[in-house]
């Protein structure tokens, strides 16, 4: 009798193990932007821009993909997040492309010793996927501030405030292709940017 109870608390121990493989947690994914720089045409000038820390709008404060399903609802995957927080990605892809463009001297980030002439500072207001019955999207939403650090007033600081929106559909309902239509949104909304400042700095 003894043996017998051995050997069914041996035999529980092994389904409850088989159990807990079946429902073990899956991989976190992660995920970040890919796209080519825009190309932007004009003039080079003779302006350094520095781009600083980007600002997020509180729900968006995470590196998990937000989604919304529902009228004011907001969920978040658990296993697919992406590499760096949006404001991050945002602010390091608008550099890279500032930079690719050639329209500017020199174009830096937070902590570099150059002196700027300009500086771009950045609030993410959305950066989600937007779940339609009919189809996903990515959809983000940057508002962009560009100073002039030559001006002798922060009234005169100001050359423009403006906010950037854009929504790219996604070739299937899983979050791989709602990060590829977001490569196109930001795209997109760089290409535009980069338009703006280089019509504002002058030469």
């Amino acid at each position: 009798m003894h043996i017998r109870l051995i050997a069914l608390a041996i035999l529980v121990l092994a389904l409850t193990g088989c159990g807990a493989a079946r429902t073990a947690a899956p991989d976190t994914r992660y995920y970040t932007l890919e796209y080519d720089p825009p190309a932007v045409s004009g003039e080079r000038t003779q302006a350094v821009v520095s781009v600083s820390r980007f600002g997020v709008a509180p729900e968006y404060n995470t590196a998990k993909i937000i989604y919304r399903d529902l009228s004011f609802g907001r969920q978040e995957y658990h296993y697919h997040q992406w590499r760096s927080a949006p404001q991050i990605l945002a602010a390091d892809y608008l550099r890279r492309d500032l930079q690719a463009s050639g329209l500017f001297l020199a174009v830096t980030g937070p902590g570099s010793a150059l002196p700027a002439t300009h500086r771009i500072e950045g609030m993410v207001e959305e950066w989600l996927e937007v779940d339609g019955q009919d189809r996903w999207l990515a959809t983000a939403e940057l508002t962009v501030t560009l100073l002039d650090l030559r001006a002798a007033s922060a009234p005169d600081m100001v050359l423009f405030q403006r906010t950037y929106r854009g929504s790219e559909p996604s070739a299937k309902k899983n979050p791989g292709s709602v990060v590829e239509a977001m490569s196109r949104v930001m795209r997109t909304l760089s290409g535009r940017i980069i338009s703006d400042v280089r019509g504002a700095v002058g030469n």
